[in-house]
């Protein structure tokens, strides 16, 4: 029986890796106990222990792609350690900063298991094509107005604003999708050049630049700023990029063809030339599409004009403070509302838009009904609607507290999203009417609003207040999300939101003791980055990943994506094959 060697094997494994990012199981195929295990988990887990029996087997590099990494790894131990020093949730800021190891173990690994360019450059387009595919479906689900039932298995559920469908695709939430088409974006134009370059053929233009078009809609189709944003600020420093080294490399491109013959003579003829163009048609495609969004599309209108959905849910209330009724009686209730969102309230609509009341019976807690009063025009923003509603009491005497709002059916509850609501004292007085109001099955617990989802300055504010009281050694990764609450004295808030800046949530997080270093080499792989794109002959891949890792690194101002499976493996993936890159190829120049 012929012996497999475990390199081939790893490597298969970092293509399937690679293909299978955008599809991570919501459900974990394995769970012991607190551990779960997803398919991206096992998929990783296998590809270093691959990458440990090559390491054993042949030592084929150094363990190091080179010395700045020992900043990182000093990073992860200090996220460790911060972690078990925090002073609540040590067990989710453990497991958190394990997870943050487990991708830079997948950084180093790629080196040792891809050796050749070709092998790269397949990594590449897996990429490329589990990005194409990941937009494909969101823009599906999105021209056709409805969820595909099949990604059930992926994602609880597609991310919507309002009553809007967000570009979702199979990942978890729309804006983890949009960073994965960030970094398609550079893979598609770099792949879509080569090839034109190669063949010559107008179609293979034209089809890129089809292509490309598809892929940026899809980002503005996921309504995240950041990411067009992103996509078109990449676009620009790319082409500035190209241009300054332009003049570097041709005044070092003699020198080299004096010292060495590059390993191909086809790149030394024609990707020194440094192309500025693609960037900028890139650059053009954005602004173009912005265009086509801001003039075609409401919702994006909607979307760029306020930075979440929770303004377009207000209203301003006048309502009588105390009512007395006597049981199950109807009564004409004055209340004066205006519409201070951004959304036309409209009961005739899909999903209608109507008056709201909740029922709360003051001594047990209880809620009792729900009802409902459409409105009988539409209330547009700014408009004040003034109504007589037909209040029934409920059948049982006491006290209540009615709680009046506004309800978008099937969406959400007004107070939900903005925190405002109106609310009446009613003592409701026996009478003689012994209709049963309201009907047994509709008397449950009354629910609280939550805390609305704070904007990103309200975020902001809280990280640097948290990184003041513990600047050295943070609350431990990832609690921002489970502390923030507190600090705006609420009793229940939304703990999947984090502080949506990559660098104030390192800080929150591992304190200066971990992020320091972390940063440290952030800016270590920036200038080794510098130094090889001024080399005269460069290869286009490795330009790509630069471009990639730099959408990252923008979009990571306003949000937070490493420690998410789908997005967090796609950077430390992007890191290892630009280790791969530079020890691979011999620039000579190039020192640490």
């Amino acid at each position: 029986m012929t012996h497999l060697h475990p390199r081939p094997i790893g490597y298969g494994l970092l293509l399937l890796l690679a293909l299978a990012l955008p599809f991570e199981l919501d459900r974990p195929l394995l769970a012991v106990g607190t551990l779960a295990v997803t398919n991206l988990e096992l998929l990783l887990g296998l590809v270093l222990l691959a990458a440990v029996a090559v390491w054993s087997q042949e030592r084929p590099l150094p363990l190091l792609p080179h010395r700045g990494v020992v900043l990182l790894l000093v990073a992860g131990g200090m996220f460790v350690a911060t972690a078990v020093l925090a002073t609540e949730h040590n067990g989710n800021a453990l497991k958190t900063s394990l997870r943050l190891l487990s991708g830079m173990a997948l950084a180093l690994a790629v080196p040792i298991l891809v050796q050749k360019a070709g092998q790269r450059t397949r990594l590449l387009l897996a990429l490329l094509a589990a990005g194409l595919l990941a937009a494909a479906i969101g823009l599906a689900e999105v021209w056709l107005g409805r969820e595909f039932g099949w990604l059930a298995p992926f994602r609880s559920g597609i991310t919507v604003t309002g009553e809007y469908l967000r570009l979702t695709g199979p990942l978890d939430y729309a804006n983890h999708t949009a960073m994965f088409i960030e970094v398609t974006v550079p893979l598609l134009l770099v792949a879509g050049w080569l090839w034109w370059l190669k063949s010559g053929k107008t179609a293979v233009l034209l089809l890129t630049v089809l292509l490309m078009a598809l892929l940026v809609q899809a980002s503005f189709q996921t309504l995240s700023r950041a990411s067009f944003v992103t996509i078109g600020a990449v676009g620009v420093m790319m082409a500035l990029l190209m241009k300054l080294t332009a003049k570097t490399q041709r005044a070092q491109r003699f020198r080299w063809s004096q010292r060495k013959t590059l390993r191909s003579p086809r790149l030394r003829g024609e990707i020194s030339a440094s192309p500025i163009w693609p960037w900028l048609g890139l650059v053009g495609v954005v602004g173009v599409l912005f265009v086509f969004n801001t003039v075609g599309s409401d919702v994006f209108r909607l979307r760029f004009a306020s930075e979440g959905d929770n303004g377009w849910y207000e209203a301003t209330w006048q309502v009588p403070p105390q009512l007395t009724l006597a049981a199950n009686e109807i009564q004409q209730v004055p209340v004066t509302i205006t519409n201070a969102g951004a959304l036309t309230w409209s009961s005739q609509r899909p999903q209608p838009i109507n008056l709201g009341g909740r029922w709360i019976q003051t001594d047990s807690g209880l809620q009792l009904a729900e009802p409902r009063w459409p409105f009988v025009q539409p209330v547009t923003p700014g408009e004040t609607a003034e109504m007589h509603i037909p209040l029934r009491a409920p059948s049982i005497p006491g006290d209540y507290t009615l709680v009046w709002d506004v309800v978008h059916e099937q969406i959400t509850w007004f107070g939900e999203k903005s925190g405002i609501f109106a609310t009446s004292t009613v003592r409701v007085v026996p009478s003689n009417n012994r209709s049963p109001f309201p009907e047994p099955e509709q008397i449950a617990p009354a629910w609280e609003y939550e805390l609305p989802i704070p904007e990103r300055s309200t975020l902001w504010r809280l990280a640097l207040q948290i990184i003041g009281q513990r600047p050295f050694l943070g609350i431990g990764l990832d609690n921002f999300r489970l502390e923030y609450g507190r600090w705006l004295g609420a009793a229940s808030w939304n703990k999947t939101i984090h502080t949506n800046n990559w660098y104030l949530e390192f800080l929150v997080g591992g304190g200066l003791l971990a992020a320091l270093p972390f940063f440290a080499w952030l800016g270590w792989e920036a200038v080794l980055a510098w130094r090889i794109v001024r080399q005269p002959a460069v290869d286009p891949w490795l330009v790509a990943i630069l471009a990639g890792l730099l959408a990252f690194l923008i979009h990571g101002l306003l949000d937070f994506f490493l420690l998410f499976n789908s997005t967090g493996l796609l950077f430390w993936l992007l890191i290892g094959l630009w280790w791969q890159g530079r020890i691979s190829t011999d620039y000579t120049d190039v020192t640490d």
